[in-house]
Formats: C-alpha cells, structure tokens, sequence
C-alpha cells in the first residue's frame, strides 16, 4: 500500500500512555478457503449472499471460533451441531463436538451488507452527482474486509478463495485470482466466476464491479496484465498510465530471483481508494494517478514508483505475508526500497541517490515533528497506526543499510532465498535475520536490535580543524542523539570519510566505540573537501559546517546530488550575504532536475529578498516542469 498520512492521539508520542502490546492471535482453528457467493447491487449499495469457510482444525479438542463481522444484517449460519451468537462485531461459534486435529469442517454464514461504513465502497449517480460512475470496489488495510467479508481479519490467516459474484450482465465483474465462468439469468443479471489457490489473507483479498473500461498490457511469459477504470476514463490515458507494467514485472523477476507467483496482473483505478493497494493479482488505484497527457511530464516518475511499490508487493507482502502487524515492515518497507532500486536501474546513481535523500528527508521529518519509534514495535494504538514514515522511508533506509553492509553478492541471493523458504506462508523480522545471517556468515542480532528494535537515528556532530605547522587535519565526531529515557540507544557504527586535498584523495573509515570518535590525518595541504559517508550506506543526520569555501566548491562541483542538495541548503541557511547569489548562478549548469527543486524550496525557505529575487528569476528561466 502506498503511505498516507493520517493522525496520532498523542502529540510526541507514538503510543498513548499505558498503551498494551499486541500480539498475533491463537490459530487452533482456522478457515483454510472461502467461497464468496454475493449479489451485489450498486444502486441500493448493498452485497447479500452467503459465504462458505472450510475450518481446519491444528490441534485436538477445539470447539470454537469467532468471525470478525461488523454491521451485518439477517447473519444466519448453517453448519451441522454449531451454535451461534452475534453482537454487531463478532459472530462466534461454539461447536458442540470438538474437532480433532486437521479435522475439517464447512459452515456457511448467510448475511447481508447496506453501505458499509468501510471496506466495500458503492459509487452511483445520484440527484446530486448525476455523472458519478457506477462501481463497487473493496479496500481493506489493515483491518477493513470485517465490513463485508466473515473471517478472521488478520494477516496470519490465509485461505484459499473462489467468488461467484451477481450483478447487472453488462457490468465487468474482477476479482482475485482466474475467471473460471460466467452464468448468464433470466433477470437481466450474470454470475462470474473466480478462483485463487494461492493463500490470501483478508486484507489482500478483493473484488471490483461495475461500469469499466480496459487496456490491455501485454502478457509475462503468459501472464495476462491489464488495466482497468470507470468512465470517463478511457483505453488510452490506462494505456498511457500503465504501460510500463510489463517491464517491470519482468525486472522484479530478474532482481529478486523468483518468479511472478499469481496467474495474472490486473489494476483498476477508482476514486475513493485513496492511494493504490496491492490486493493480491488485482491491485487498486485512486483514480488521481490516471495521466492525462499534458500531466505525463510531471507526473510519470511519481506513477511508476508507484507501480513499482505495489508490484514490489507481489512478493513481499502477498507471496510472503507477515505473521502480524508489528513485522509489517517486511512489506511496506520492503516495497518502498524497491522504488529505490528500480531508480537506480533505470535512472543511475543521480536517480537513487536523490530518492534515498527525500526518503531521509521525510523520515526525519517525523522523527522531529510528531514521535520517533521502532520500526518493529507491538506497542500501538491501532494497526493503521503504524503506516507511517517510520514504516515506509525510514525501514526502506534500513533495508539499503544491510545491502550496503552485506554487498550485492551476498544480499541478494540471501533475498531470493527468503521468498523461497517463506513463499506462500508467514514471516516475521527473525525470519528475514535468520536468512541474512546465514548467507553472509555475520551475526547481525545488534543491527537488528539498534536499527529495528529501538527508537531513532545517529545524529552525529562533526568539527574540523586544520593544523597548518604540523599539516594535520583532525575531525571530531560526537553522537548527539542518546537518549536514555526514550531508547534511543548510542549506535554502534562505522563512517567513512572522505579528505581531499592538493589533488589527492584520502579514505578512512572511522569507528564509534561510544558517543565520539575521531581521525587524524597527515596532509600535504589544508583539506578543500570533506565528504562524511561519501557512498550514502549510513541513514544520518550531520551537522557539519567545512566553511564557505568549501561549501561553494560542494554546491557546484559536489559528487553527487545529495552533497549538492546540503551544499545549497546549507548555504541558504546560513544567511551568509551572496548565499542565494550563489545558488541561483549554480542553477542553470546543475544537471540533475531534482537538485533544482530541493535548490527551489530551500530559496522559498530563506526568508529573504535576495532569495525571492532568486525565485522570481528561475521561475522565467525553467523549463522542466517536474521543477
């Protein structure tokens, strides 16, 4: 799923006070496939029908389990010697025989939806919006399939799935999975036919009606992929909108060694959705991300990350699923990576580089305005909760972490070798280690530990100075951010630093055995480059000044994005007269469109008139329009 923002309770913190841990829940009992049977009527926004659930029993003596079901009208449920209670939340059966372990049974709930409060969502003309579309569409992370689907809503369950859905005959019907057939009745209705035998959770599961049109994408090695909306969208802004769809499963395939593990791609854009979600083989789009043509320039980067991230899901998140929410990184952050990597295929070092930077950018960002937690936490008021930056940007950074630590060579059949073992089954973050671990031969309990399972990020403090008779330099690095009362810990880490001077290069990398560290070097002449953590492995903030000289040499002839971006915001900052000069005359000759807007914004920060002047300028001159 894509990150949106959303609230917390507690200003500063992430969890309220005396906030209780979660935990995954007892599976003695568990539904291992539904057959979803609905009739679905967009104008009365309603779902009636029943659902039939295969229970299979793990262990002896059994007798009971509770469906999550929220609002559901005329709930009746068939099913030899069970007894049944419902409150509005929850249906609970009791069977009067226990089973015996792996023991199944079917019971069917009979039942009936009218407009949901969430997970299932109607849209129809209406008095006041005569030309809405007509469509139904679900949406459910993290807990919103209980609104129009009996199960148990959690990631850990995963049941097979087959749909018979009724509707209007000449509306398109999609779900999860293969069509397996079509019954056409005498009422002007049809009956289609899905049926997935991959494990889905409630969550990933999902269905779509109503009036569409199609763009076909192609197929991977027989893999049908396709695109769909309601009007007045058309085949061809989906044409223009999805069409790298196909390459880029492809080059997940490639990179992440497995291959594409559902029978078809389909997505579908409507309004309402929000963001895009990765339902398994049938994702869904808010329709704000169709393209128009006169939007494609600006916005076809921010799409195809996009694709990239609810593709990426394919295998993290869908094919592996998190045993519960507190592991949702191994998807969300995993997905959000992904982006990452495919800049960097696609784009070059410039490209990963500056989405690496913003992804720092905006972790930190929370970090400073609202809370800072541990990626991996139990501690939560709510499972949307954790949607956050922390989740998305900041594990992404984690993940880009233990490659660089690890080394392509090792990282990535060890990533191949986690979706083999885990594929179609559940996962949690000791799983993932465990792999890692065992392909590199490094214990990487404390990376977990620091970096996952406590709260921040180094902050690190670094000052220079240059001793000109003995022609030494010495940088002195101090960790600024510890904190005992809120966890975070004092990082155990190594930086490298990069000293140019007189036309040579020096390489070093610097330990911290605790909050300081510091390196001497002999030099032939006064350092006119300093660069910490040259090859962006580390997710730290510094606060290090190397002087206006420095930094004007940084802004323009800097070795990559990043160094150019903090040499212009710096400067910027530092209210130093000519600062905005300087930025506005690197402008023209900067290369990299991404640098210009970070410049752009940073000039829109200053607060000063030179710096308005500067805007007012570049706004004439620049042409790109994603700047």
């Amino acid at each position: 799923m894509t990150q949106r923002d959303h609230g917390h309770a507690c200003a500063g913190e992430f969890a309220t006070p005396g906030e209780e841990s979660h935990y995954p829940p007892d599976l003695r009992l568990v539904p291992v496939h539904l057959d979803i049977a609905l009739a679905v009527d967009l104008e009365r926004a309603t779902a009636a029908g029943a659902v039939t659930l295969r229970l299979r029993a793990r262990v002896d003596d059994v007798a009971s389990l509770v469906l999550d079901a929220v609002d559901f009208h005329d709930v009746a449920v068939e099913g030899a010697g069970v007894d049944v209670s419902y409150d509005g939340r929850r249906i609970t059966l009791g069977f009067r025989r226990a089973f015996r372990a792996l023991e199944e049974r079917t019971i069917t709930v009979r039942y009936r939806v009218e407009r949901p409060a969430s997970g299932l969502f109607f849209s129809y003309p209406t008095p006041e919006i005569p030309d809405a579309p007509r469509f139904a569409i679900t949406d459910h992370e993290t807990e919103r399939a209980r609104h129009w689907l009996p199960t148990v809503d959690h990631p850990s369950v995963r049941p097979t799935l087959a749909f018979s859905l009724r509707a209007r005959a000449d509306l398109e019907v999609l779900a999860n999975g293969l069509r397996v057939g079509e019954e056409r009745h005498a009422d002007g209705t049809r009956t289609v036919a899905y049926r997935l035998d991959h494990p889905c959770p409630s969550y990933l599961t999902c269905f779509a009606i109503g009036e569409l049109v199609r763009a076909d994408g192609g197929d991977v090695h027989g893999i049908e992929v396709s695109a769909y909306a309601p009007a007045p969208h058309t085949a061809e802004a989906l044409a223009r909108t999805f069409g790298p769809t196909a390459e880029m499963l492809r080059f997940l395939e490639a990179r992440l060694g497995v291959p594409y593990p559902f029978p078809k791609y389909a997505q579908i854009a409507a309004k309402g959705i929000g963001g895009a979600m990765e339902n398994v083989s049938l994702v869904t789009w808010d329709d704000r991300f169709v393209l128009a043509a006169d939007q494609e320039p600006e916005e076809r980067q921010r799409v195809d990350t996009v694709n990239v991230h609810e593709m990426a899901h394919s295998w993290f998140g869908d094919l592996v699923v998190c045993r519960d929410f507190a592991d949702a990184w191994l998807k969300e952050s995993w997905a959000t990576y992904l982006e990452a990597v495919w800049l960097e295929a696609t784009g070059g070092r410039d490209a990963v580089v500056f989405d690496l930077h913003a992804k720092a950018d905006a972790y930190f960002q929370e970090c400073d305005e609202r809370y800072r937690r541990p990626i991996v936490t139990r501690r939560y008021g709510s499972s949307w909760d954790l949607y956050d930056r922390h989740l998305y940007p900041g594990g992404a950074w984690r993940i880009h972490m233990l490659r660089s630590l690890l080394g392509d060579a090792v990282f990535w059949p060890a990533v191949t070798d986690y979706l083999v073992t885990h594929g179609g089954g559940l996962a949690e973050t000791d799983d993932f280690r465990r792999v890692l671990e065992r392909h590199s031969g490094r214990s990487l309990v404390k990376f977990f530990e620091q970096w996952l399972e406590s709260p921040g990020f180094p902050e690190i403090s670094a000052q220079l100075a240059w001793d000109a008779e003995r022609k030494e330099a010495t940088l002195s690095l101090e960790q600024k951010q510890p904190d005992a009362a809120l966890g975070v810990p004092c990082f155990d880490l190594e930086l490298d630093v990069l000293i140019g001077a007189g036309g040579q290069e020096d390489r070093r990398r610097v330990r911290f055995g605790g909050k300081t560290a510091s390196l001497h070097l002999a030099l032939p002449a006064a350092p006119d480059e300093v660069v910490l953590d040259p090859d962006y492995r580390l997710l730290a903030r510094f606060d290090f000044d190397p002087g206006q000289p420095r930094l004007g040499k940084q802004l323009t002839g800097g070795r990559d994005v990043r160094l150019r971006i903090d040499a212009g915001r710096r400067l910027l900052r530092s209210g130093a007269a000519g600062a905005a000069a300087s930025v506005l005359a690197a402008f023209p000759a900067e290369p990299y469109w991404g640098v210009r807007v970070r410049w752009a914004e940073a000039l829109g920060e200053a607060g000063s008139e030179a710096a308005l002047a500067a805007l007012v300028s570049l706004a004439r001159t620049e042409r790109d329009p994603r700047v």
